[in-house]
């Protein structure tokens, strides 16, 4: 009887263990300020060095009622944002690299809409410790979005 009771309990564990750990917005809720801009868009006429002056002192704020950028150029502000789950990156024009994140320790991807459910150009790729903030387009074959740029942020 005294095993069976361990058994329960250790299943019960395991259980709620699996329930805890999945992917949760929560872990990523705070205030970021900008660190550095990572990736640029072969497809853009800018360059890397002009999107750290504009970034500069930028804040992103993530919270469960509020996904806010501020920068010195542009506010975006989305009240009652949904994080949409994204189980892979679909952009063929986009190729992920260990210099713009290491893509084996992602925690998490999340599309960013607006409360309605429309899409915004705003991706969250984190991990347990970094996070970097994606501005993609729509593409015009098909439903997809190419990324365009994706920043740094640190807490």
């Amino acid at each position: 009887m005294k095993k069976l009771t361990q058994l329960m309990l250790l299943c019960l564990s395991l259980f709620l263990f699996s329930a805890c750990s999945g992917e949760n917005p929560d872990d990523f809720y705070g205030t970021y300020r900008f660190k550095k801009a990572v990736y640029l868009s072969p497809l853009s006429s800018s360059m890397l060095e002009v999107f750290d002056s504009t970034m500069d002192g930028a804040e992103v704020t993530i919270e469960k009622n509020l996904f806010k950028i501020l920068s010195k150029e542009f506010l975006v502000e989305l009240p009652d944002p949904q994080y949409i789950t994204v189980e892979k990156v679909d952009d063929e024009l986009f190729e992920l690299s260990e210099s713009t994140f290491p893509l084996d320790q992602l925690e998490g991807i999340y599309a960013v809409h607006e409360a309605s459910g429309e899409k915004t150009s705003w991706w969250i790729y984190h991990t347990d410790t970094q996070l970097w903030i994606g501005e993609t387009i729509p593409t015009p074959v098909g439903n997809k979005d190419h990324i365009m740029t994706i920043f740094e942020f640190e807490k």
